[in-house]
């Protein structure tokens, strides 16, 4: 690897001005201001009793941490160094091994930690190369951002050098931590911004090869690539609800797309290069994650209201970023507050941080308050390679064609250690004996292919030795040097859309959907990261497969828009899609906007993503992405607000906190129709004796009449269940007849749902020994099947999605499956693989959601560090591990699962809300009297330690979604405040 940058000092220079000037200046500030204070608090007396204070080297002036009831912490500054320098301090002694983790989980050395069984994502992760992109990154950040890194560093490992380490290093026998630095921290937001964009174009070239292999020798033959992309994996999503039309009346330009696909050959070579790949990368959760994007989607929700349709008068944002719920949770809750900097004057903002890096990430000021969710922007290809050995041409040891440019590979070997617990011994790390060909990390040395990783050699041994063989390499915008920690410098500052506006700039790796609003009264939405444009699309055609695809190398027809002048002023050096080509809506003419990680343009609404134009190059193709959420979350939010304000009413903040708080299925209102439909049919006079006596079977009688009955939310029915009806954390430990008929619905559906998938798509692809489909696309699929006019069942494929029961007329065919379906879920819930949860039961009334529906908060290692058991609570029942806890299949309040899931331990989920946030500028304030007013929540606390109170402090508030005021001024903070502490430099001798 290369060698990393000399490290950066925040006591030779202050924001690339002369130390003479900054010490002197500080001074000053320390002079006009001899308590740090912010907003409207003081420091006048009932000081609760304080901590033991705290030295720590290199403060300017005493610094202030306050932990409020909630265990958060309240950081009180004079200047902007010694702000960040405890804020390192504070993240190190709540998180340390969360921030250690995930820097070595990004950097290739997490085996240094857990052990041999880490060793095969090590090798994965640096092949990928975040932590060299990472390097890369360092010199271009400005001066102002690279003192702040160090001074977070800086605090970081100034509590490594006087506390021992949390107790998982006990555990592993370790007693040691390498120090922090400023990579780390770039590191980590390299990781975090991959997780959320990275797409590793896999699993569609496997499928489209296996579909039109498969389709070829059925019996009718049927159309491979139709049955991909028009049946069972649509682009299409299953609700239509779109972020900019649906808040402007906008929709996409529509364009004819040239279209010459690669011949059948390339697609079985790059389908047989791709299943190794998949092989090697599975098991390593960012990568794994990358592969199936296309198939799993995950994210975020946010929308918002603007000033003349919120009961304030002010406009009003809500926002639920979806990530991991794990134990520590993901975000750390902190307030940070520097009185007067004598450079950069005040800050006061309060939010949240990822542990490991500095600032807050998504918060408020006290001008402006911002959200985010993920928005899928293709910044990745796959490329099919060739490599031609060392010719005549080539400058190293061997070159990769791309065109008529010959691009170099560079070798480097990496060096293994790994931990080895058990032992007895500590800080024993060894050798981990990995074979020299996987040490060997072969690069695209060439910004022209973003330094793309060699992820996959036909012969590795050939391409060391320089001999010619086929690669995949794969590109990323990531790979280049990015800005996108200077945004939320930025922001936290930001004093209106100007200055937000200014930093999203920076923003320029992982996309991101953002919601806005300030005390000026705006309310936007915006989309960032710079798209790479490519070669043949911005042509107007589509060269081979398209960019979801594996690509062609060779021919160069497929490669990004190089534009080493950064004529755009944009940090990638390739052409990109103007920002004004970019959706967003500022003050939109509907009053609201809404988005889920859905099509925020509505450009895959007719199932092509390839067939818009450009606005400012009509001749160019307008392409977003292809990999959407199927819409429900979007679509339920859309509908709320819609219903709403098309009565004319006016929406406030209490609506937005019940609207997180919606367990509402939305696939059921879509679905349950059809199967009502269905019972409907099977009672006529005329029915089929198939159908007819499904229609008889007085179980499905029972389950029909609830169904029809049900609103399609989803609440436990248990006393020991958690429900948004509950306050406060607190269960109410009553169950009303209505709650209980709700959550005895909402389990036969989703049983039902899994057999309805099973009967139709599932068993049609299983007739032709074809692979099967994520569960989004396969219940999307159905939807489509089930919504066609006429109905045949038969897919655009020629496939035969309801072949049974022959002679049976289409219609009548769909209604015996339906039925059918319904039938075996009652037969399932009342057998074996839910004995646990219902004990073989055959009384509906005992089919409680609640004993399905958990959560485990996991620990990376597991046993007493999850929640439960830690922090008191309790798994359910011996054989039902987890949390009951109210939610759904795509609902507001995410708590997904696998829409198969068919038995009683398949509905846990592990992903949700991160934080819940809701903000809007203060009611009854006039603009110029400036304030956000805020309410937030996180799963869990600040400590990472499961000994701790904080450990999980907000955890019951989060399970019924309540959440507490964000506090922006110190008296505030001090109000009921846990502990009080003072920073301070040491003293001279």
């Amino acid at each position: 690897m290369s060698a990393p940058p000399p490290p950066f000092s925040s006591a030779g220079y202050r924001l690339g001005r002369p130390l003479h000037i900054i010490l002197a200046a500080l001074l000053m500030g320390i002079l006009a201001h001899p308590v740090a204070h912010a907003g409207n608090g003081n420091g006048g007396g009932g000081l609760p009793e304080g901590a033991a204070p705290v030295t720590l080297p290199g403060l300017i002036a005493t610094v202030q941490v306050v932990t409020d009831r909630v265990g958060s912490p309240h950081i009180f500054a004079q200047n902007d160094l010694d702000l960040i320098r405890v804020q390192g301090y504070v993240h190190a002694r709540d998180r340390f091994w969360q921030m250690d983790a995930t820097r070595r989980q990004v950097s290739g050395d997490l085996g240094e930690l857990l052990g041999p069984t880490a060793i095969s994502g090590d090798i994965q992760m640096r092949t990928l190369g975040l932590r060299r992109a990472a390097e890369r990154s360092v010199p271009l950040l400005s001066s102002e951002a690279q003192a702040l890194l160090q001074a977070y560093a800086d605090g970081i490992n100034a509590w490594l050098a006087a506390n021992p380490l949390p107790p998982e290093y006990a555990q592993l026998e370790l007693t040691k931590a390498r120090p922090w630095t400023v990579v780390d921290s770039i590191a980590i937001g390299k990781g975090i911004a991959a997780s959320l964009s990275l797409e590793i174009d896999a699993g569609l070239i496997e499928k489209l090869d296996d579909y039109m292999t498969k389709c070829a020798a059925a019996t009718p033959p049927c159309d491979g690539e139709k049955l991909l992309f028009e049946d069972v994996q649509r682009f299409a999503p299953m609700d239509p609800a779109s972020t900019v039309p649906d808040a402007t009346g906008t929709h996409p330009y529509l364009a004819q797309t040239v279209y010459t696909p690669k011949d059948r050959t390339f697609v079985a070579q790059a389908a047989a290069r791709v299943r190794r790949l998949r092989a090697k990368m599975e098991g390593v959760p960012l990568l794994a994650k990358a592969l199936h994007r296309k198939e799993t989607f995950e994210g975020s929700n946010e929308w918002g209201v603007t000033a003349a349709a919120s009961e304030t008068g002010r406009p009003m944002i809500a926002n639920d970023p979806h990530l991991a719920l794990g134990a520590p949770s993901t975000f750390y809750e902190n307030h940070l507050a520097v009185a007067n900097d004598p450079i950069e004057g005040p800050l006061n903002v309060n939010g949240v941080s990822f542990p490991g890096t500095p600032a807050v990430i998504l918060g408020q000021n006290d001008r402006i308050t911002w959200g985010a969710t993920t928005n899928p922007l293709d910044v990745s290809d796959i490329f099919m390679d060739h490599v031609v050995g060392k010719v005549s041409g080539c400058s190293a040891q061997n070159c990769i064609q791309s065109g008529s440019d010959l691009l170099p590979v560079k070798f480097e070997v990496a060096h293994y250690l790994v931990n080895t617990p058990g032992d007895g011994i500590l800080d024993n790390l060894v050798d981990a004996g990995v074979p020299f060909a996987d040490s060997v990390i072969a690069t695209v040395d060439d910004e022209r292919r973003s330094f793309a990783p060699i992820v996959e050699a036909d012969d590795p041994i050939a391409l060391i030795l320089g001999a010619e063989t086929h690669v995949l390499t794969l590109q990323f915008t990531g790979f280049h040097g990015t800005t996108e920690l200077e945004t939320f410098r930025l922001w936290n500052r930001a004093k209106n859309l100007q200055d937000f506006m200014t930093g999203l700039k920076s923003f320029t790796f992982g996309s991101q959907n953002w919601a806005y609003a300030d005390v000026d009264g705006n309310l936007g939405y915006f989309t960032s990261a710079e798209l790479p444009l490519r070669k043949d699309l911005e042509n107007g055609a589509v060269v081979g497969r398209p960019p979801y695809f594996v690509r062609d190398g060779a021919s160069g027809e497929d490669n990004w828009v190089y534009d080493p002048a950064h004529s755009q002023g944009q940090v990638i050096p390739f052409a990109v899609l103007p920002y004004n080509e970019m959706p967003q809506t500022l003050n939109p003419s509907n009053h609201f906007f809404a988005n889920a990680n859905k099509d925020p343009a509505g450009t895959n609404l007719d199932n092509n993503p390839l067939n818009q134009h450009r606005r400012s190059k009509p001749s160019a193709i307008y392409y977003l992405d292809a990999s959407y959420d199927i819409g429900l979350r979007a679509g339920r939010i859309t509908r709320l607000l819609k219903e709403k304000l098309e009565r004319g009413g006016k929406i406030g903040v209490d609506d937005l906190r019940r609207m997180q708080g919606n367990t509402q299925e939305l696939d059921a209102e879509l679905l349950v129709p059809f199967l009502l439909r269905s019972f409907s049919n099977a009672t006529s006079e005329d029915a089929a004796p198939a159908l007819a006596s499904l229609a008889q079977d007085p179980r499905i009688v029972e389950a029909i009449g609830r169904l029809a009955a049900w609103d399609f939310s989803t609440p436990t029915g248990i006393p020991e269940g958690y429900d948004a009806s509950d306050e406060n954390g607190k269960r109410t430990h009553g169950v009303s007849r209505d709650e209980a008929a709700r959550s005895v619905a909402a389990t036969i559906y989703n049983a039902w749902r899994a057999q309805a998938i099973k009967s139709t798509v599932d068993s049609a692809l299983s007739r032709i020994g074809a692979s099967g489909v994520g569960s989004d696309s396969a219940l999307n699929a159905l939807h489509h099947l089930l919504s066609q006019h006429p109905f045949t069942g038969v897919g655009a494929s020629g496939l035969d999605f309801f072949p049974e029961p022959a002679g049976l007329p289409p219609e009548s065919r769909r209604d015996a499956v339906l039925l059918g379906a319904l039938r075996d879920a009652l037969n399932t819930l009342a057998g074996p693989a839910y004995a646990a949860a219902f004990g073989s039961s055959t009384q509906q009334d005992d089919y409680r959601w609640g004993k399905l529906h958990r959560i485990t908060f996991q620990h990376l290692l597991g046993g007493a560090f999850n929640i439960p058991p830690a922090a008191g609570f309790t798994d359910l029942a011996p054989n039902l591990p987890g949390l009951s806890r109210d939610g759904g299949y795509e609902v507001i309040n995410a708590s997904s699962y696998d829409a198969r899931a068919e038995d009683a331990n398949s509905f846990g989920f592990g992903g949700g809300p991160v934080r819940r946030y809701v903000g809007s500028p203060r009611s009854g304030h006039t603009w110029d009297n400036d304030g956000i007013e805020g309410w937030n929540v996180i799963p869990g606390g600040s400590s990472g330690n499961p000994a701790s109170p904080l450990y999980a402090k907000q955890l019951g508030d989060w399970l019924t979604v309540d959440q507490h005021r964000v506090v922006m001024s110190e008296a505030d903070a001090l109000r009921g405040s846990l502990r009080v502490e003072t920073f301070s430099a040491p003293k001279s001798p």
